[in-house]
């Protein structure tokens, strides 16, 4: 070998370890970066969650001992209403941190709660990120805790209802990755322990299994398809088992001065509200009055909107989502009272993303995000 190719050799050498040292290097700075900005989204998110709090207690005052009563009444086995005797995960957990750490009851209901907010907002963050990067991230992030703040009516806020708002906000996480069927039975079993409403992840489980059979011509996803069912029915019954072994009475009769009624389905099973929701909603609009009370329906009819835009702009693609959003709308309207806004706190993840999801260009087109992160690696 001449001197002049151990040269152009040696040169060869000494510019591939040039390259691979710069490589490593740029992969180093790019987990540093990486780190640093998730720092960032937890910290932004623990000061606003400290800050919701501090909004909460001062507008909600004596009221929210009141919830936290309550929660204790759920423990007790003496709820307000036999409804909400199986929403056991917040009251729990509130006992566990209590017992832990030798708190009062109002204390751990704090912690939870700005601890639940917090876990909001990073999560809100990532699924915005996952359908248009940092931007649309941060859009999230920022709508979650407005909506959030907008929702809030006193006199009541349960630890529930923070439960509620974390898990819609996982549920469209992995809707948006589309992560496997387990994961969101996985999920519609912890939610049950907290609400009812866990029930709307098992009709989307199995619209997306029929719609999505319908649009690739092909047999559904049966573990989509029977995990939707048969976790439903299960969390139906696991709910009504909470209720019956724990229940020792209603506080919520002696607690307003009414006597309990004989009918043995409402409110055993339900409070129907449609037809006094909708004279109020009519009420409101033809008597319009200092308060601006007509303004709470507004968060349904932008869940409704936001459906028929999904469905049109994405087709059979996007009906499970609109059908989660519909049904959500459909119990509200049916079983809420909507003058306690709170109860509309489980639509706000949709509401903070279904229109980035409707702007899509395609459903099923990987984000911007994912092919950032695949063309760097």
């Amino acid at each position: 070998m001449s001197a002049t190719q151990r040269s152009q050799g040696s040169l060869g050498d000494e510019r591939s370890g040039v390259t691979g040292l710069m490589m490593k290097q740029r992969k180093q700075e790019d987990a540093l970066t990486k780190t640093t900005r998730d720092i960032a989204v937890w910290a932004a998110s623990f000061v606003l969650s400290l800050a919701q709090w501090h909004h909460v207690v001062l507008f909600f005052g004596n009221d929210l001992l009141d919830s936290v009563q309550a929660e204790q009444g759920i423990l007790d086995g003496y709820p307000h209403w036999r409804l909400v005797q199986a929403r056991v995960l917040g009251p729990w957990l509130e006992k566990f941190l209590s017992l832990l750490f030798g708190l009062k009851l109002v204390l751990a209901h704090a912690i939870l709660a700005i601890a639940i907010l917090t876990l909001c907002g990073v999560v809100m963050f990532h699924a915005g990120q996952a359908i248009g990067g940092r931007q649309r991230g941060w859009s999230a992030f920022l709508a979650f805790h407005v909506l959030f703040a907008l929702m809030i009516a006193p006199p009541w806020l349960y630890i529930y209802d923070y439960f509620v708002l974390l898990a819609g906000a996982v549920f469209m996480l992995l809707m948006i990755r589309q992560a496997p069927w387990w994961s969101f039975l996985l999920l519609m079993s912890v939610a049950f322990l907290n609400h009812e409403g866990a029930l709307f992840i098992g009709v989307w489980m199995v619209a997306k299994a029929l719609a999505d059979a319908w649009a690739d011509r092909r047999r559904p996803d049966w573990g989509m398809l029977g995990g939707g069912i048969l976790g439903s029915l299960g969390g139906i019954l696991l709910v009504e088992y909470l209720r019956t072994s724990l229940l020792k009475g209603e506080a919520g009769w002696e607690f307003l001065g009414l006597k309990p009624p004989t009918d043995s389905l409402e409110p055993y099973y339900f409070f129907l509200r449609l037809p006094d929701n909708l004279r109020d909603i009519v009420y409101a609009m033809m008597h319009p009055h200092s308060d601006l009370w007509f303004v709470r329906p507004l968060p349904l009819v932008l869940a409704l909107a936001l459906a028929v835009i999904l469905v049109l702009r994405h087709g059979i693609k996007a009906a499970p989502l609109a059908i989660y959003a519909v049904t959500q709308v459909a119990a509200l309207l049916l079983f809420a009272f909507i003058s306690e806004t709170r109860d509309f706190l489980e639509l706000v993840p949709f509401l903070c993303l279904g229109g980035m999801l409707a702007a899509k260009p395609n459903w099923d087109c990987p984000c911007r995000h994912h092919l950032a992160v695949k063309n760097v690696d």
